[in-house]
């Protein structure tokens, strides 16, 4: 195994343990993978292994040195930061330079049309677009100007959300915002922030992420597929194809099979079969998430309200959770802690006992969800 193999390898392990890393941090609290691994792994990065390095650090360095590691910390990841922005830009437009150098030149081959170049094209530039849109749109910042009616555009259901003030802002906070501490804002309907945008993801861009999430997913696919073709290629070109035969460093003949092939190609191709590789790792994690994001966009709640509803999923499970009736006779959800249990009259107060007996107020049906986010400002308001 040559040096570069070895570098190559190296690399996509890298890769590949940042992949998962980026798996668990976003769906690590989704209800989907409540008491698997990928919940524990969620809470060992983003509680257990803090809590260990800071410990370690303030006993190893002192803790002059401990507080200044925080203080980067926070730089890189508690506030706006254009850095890891910076990098996805870097290595997008790597991807797109050794495609167009390496793979462009063998499109048209044996196994695509000339015409393939229109689809290319067409989702390149809508995916740069959709990310440079869902970078520079407002998310949907509440200030002074807008609080009024940000707070008209949903209303308080009582178990999510309640009437108070930011302890932030100082301002109101509508329902279903939450107050950002990278952007150091409210965001209306906010899904989460996201350092590769490095910009959050609300009410106001998050059909520019979805796009672009989307498009992204096509790029990975669509280019896996023809660098897949180039490869292939390669094969007829090099002779590889039936009966092939290499000689090694002593002059002796090797025979391939199919497989050895296309490595002997990838091995003499290192930038293509980097860009391979990593777009075979790419696609289907992008999938998975675009689908994750598209599911929930259309169940009607944000990344940001699925741990509230483990929140209240927990709380059925201490038996904490009840319907209560009031004087018209209709249901409302609350939570009503074990020691205020007796002030309610048992005859009124019906125990939750599992989650899908809570109703989402704010799911208004699939399409409706979707058109909401698609188009917020033609879509009606989702009041209460």
């Amino acid at each position: 195994m040559t040096l570069w193999s070895i570098t190559v390898l190296c690399a996509l392990a890298a890769l590949g343990v940042f992949g998962v890393w980026v798996f668990v941090l976003i769906l690590g609290p989704n209800r989907m993978f409540r008491g698997t691994v990928v919940e524990r792994a969620y809470f060992w990065v983003t509680e257990s292994l803090p809590s260990k390095i800071e410990r370690w650090a303030r006993g190893s360095v002192g803790d002059a040195v401990a507080a200044r590691a925080e203080q980067v910390w926070i730089v890189l990841f508690g506030r706006r930061n254009p850095l890891f922005q910076v990098i996805a830009v870097a290595l997008y437009w790597t991807g797109v330079a050794v495609f167009f150098t390496q793979a462009a030149p063998y499109i048209p081959n044996r196994y695509v049309s000339s015409w393939q170049w229109l689809p290319i094209g067409t989702t390149l530039v809508a995916n740069i677009g959709c990310y440079i849109a869902a970078c520079t749109t407002d998310p949907g910042i509440v200030d002074d100007r807008n609080v009024d009616s940000a707070c008209r555009l949903f209303g308080y259901d009582k178990l999510l959300y309640f009437e108070r003030d930011c302890r932030t802002c100082k301002l109101r906070k509508p329902a279903r915002s939450k107050h950002c501490s990278a952007c150091q804002h409210c965001i209306q309907m906010m899904d989460h922030h996201c350092i590769w945008l490095n910009n959050c993801v609300g009410l106001g861009n998050a059909r520019w992420f979805l796009g672009f999430l989307a498009t992204f997913s096509i790029v990975c696919f669509y280019g896996a597929y023809l660098v897949g073709t180039v490869v292939m290629e390669q094969r007829h070109l090099r002779g590889l194809v039936s009966g092939a035969v290499v000689w090694d460093e002593w002059g002796q003949p090797i025979q391939l099979s199919f497989k050895s092939s296309i490595l002997y190609i990838l091995d003499n191709c290192p930038l293509l079969a980097v860009l391979f590789v990593l777009l075979l790792i790419l696609a289907p994690a992008i999938g998975v998430f675009t689908a994750y994001q598209l599911r929930i966009t259309m169940l009607g709640y944000t990344s940001n309200e699925e741990s509230k509803w483990v929140n209240i999923a927990d709380a059925i499970k201490d038996g904490v959770v009840f319907a209560i009736k009031d004087g018209s006779h209709e249901e409302a959800i609350r939570v009503i802690e074990k020691e205020d249990q007796g002030d309610f009259d048992s005859q009124l107060c019906r125990p939750i006992t599992h989650l899908h007996q809570v109703p989402n107020v704010y799911d208004r049906g699939a399409w409706n969800n979707l058109k909401f986010v698609l188009h917020p400002a033609r879509s009606k308001l989702h009041l209460l």
